[in-house]
C-alpha cells in the first residue's frame, strides 16, 4: 500500500512536471508569437504613415505649383499695366523733356 501511494506520488510528481514543461513551451511560443505580431502592426502603421506624408507632399507640391502659376500670371498682368501706362504716358513725357531742354 504504501509502494502504491509513493508510486502515485510519483506519477503525480512525473505529470505536473510535464505539464510545466508544456505550459512554459505553450507560453514561450506565444510570446514569440506576440512579437511576431507586434512587429508586423509596427510595420503597417509606419507604411500607412510613410504614405499619408507622401500624399500630404504631393497635395502641398500641388499647392504651391497652383499658388506659383497665380503669382506669375499676377505679374504678367501687373507688367502689362505698367507697359500699357509707360506707353501711353511715354508722347508727353518726351514732349515735356524737349521742352524743358529748349528753356
Amino acid at each position: 500500500m504504501a509502494k502504491d501511494i509513493l508510486d502515485a506520488i510519483r506519477a503525480a510528481e512525473e505529470e505536473c512536471g510535464e505539464r510545466e514543461a508544456q505550459a512554459k513551451a505553450d507560453a514561450q511560443e506565444r510570446a514569440a508569437q506576440a512579437k511576431k505580431d507586434a512587429a508586423a502592426l509596427i510595420e503597417k502603421r509606419e507604411q500607412a504613415a510613410r504614405e499619408r506624408c507622401e500624399n500630404a507632399l504631393a497635395q502641398a507640391r500641388a499647392d504651391a505649383e497652383k499658388e506659383l502659376e497665380k503669382a506669375r500670371d499676377s505679374a504678367g498682368s501687373q507688367c502689362a499695366e505698367i507697359s500699357a501706362a509707360a506707353a501711353k504716358n511715354r508722347g508727353r513725357v518726351v514732349r515735356d523733356a524737349a521742352e524743358a531742354i529748349l528753356r
